[in-house]
């Protein structure tokens, strides 16, 4: 048998075990879902989570969904709840001119950094960062006409209660998109984040089992649908893809 057909035999053996042995993982994963904190506030967790969210790819999810919302609504007020660093609250001030955009975050690490950022990218007057709970958003009745909020609903301690603050801030009219993974992914979007966990992120977030505890932490899009019909929000429908949801609409 020539050398290269062993080869062969022994690159698809290789494979095969390697298949098998991550669709053994996958079938061993967690199926209930496990809660996660709602804040970060260890500067290292956060430094790493700023070095993730600068990468390419994660600067083109944050324009294609700035892009959305500022379809949703392109002008007014709007409120990034869970802003983190600030990324998406900056990339929808600049895909909407005619958005003011303030930035709510639990994580006063998170906030400084959003406010740095913010002034590097000459955004400072368009934009503003508050520190508060999602369940207790420091803003008035009916006053944003946009509220956004990315791969955040996993970590929210009690959804219905913000999703009726959401409810609660937006005027009528007023557009929404909460945006967040999806618990019930297929092998392949499992396994991938699994190898980024365990390989390819900074050790600061493979100590915290991110950002695969993040799917964990993360909702079936039937469950998210529960979650609305148990709040105030109206006007509402789950979308979903292969690794995501999102909860948007129109408040009536």
């Amino acid at each position: 048998m020539k050398a290269r057909t062993w080869i062969n035999l022994a690159a698809g053996a290789l494979f095969g075990a390697a298949a098998a042995m991550g669709y053994r993982l996958y079938l061993h994963r967690p199926l209930a879902r496990i809660p996660s904190p709602e804040g970060i506030d260890d500067p290292a967790v956060a430094l790493g989570y700023g070095r993730i969210m600068r990468l390419p790819h994660m600067a083109l999810f944050r324009a294609l969904l700035a892009r959305h919302a500022a379809e949703l609504m392109p002008q007014g007020q709007a409120a990034d709840i869970g802003c983190g660093p600030g990324y998406l609250t900056l990339e929808l001030a600049r895909c909407a001119p005619g958005l003011h955009v303030t930035g709510v975050d639990l994580s006063d690490v998170m906030l400084m950094q959003a406010a740095r950022e913010a002034h590097a990218a000459g955004l400072a007057d368009r934009t503003d960062f508050r520190s508060g709970d999602n369940a207790d958003l420091p803003l008035a009745d009916g006053s944003q006409d946009l509220v956004i909020s990315t791969l955040s609903l996993h970590h929210w301690t009690d959804p219905v209660v913000v999703l009726n603050e959401v409810a609660r801030v937006l005027r009528p009219g007023g557009a929404f998109l909460v945006f967040d993974l999806r618990r019930d992914l297929g092998p392949l979007p499992w396994l991938l984040l699994w190898f980024v966990t365990h390989w390819v992120v900074p050790r600061a977030l493979r100590h915290v089992g991110e950002p695969l505890g993040s799917r964990n932490a993360a909702y079936t899009p039937a469950e998210a649908a529960i979650l609305c019909r148990c709040s105030s929000l109206t006007g509402w429908r789950v979308v979903q893809g292969p690794l995501w949801l999102s909860i948007e609409g129109t408040k009536v």
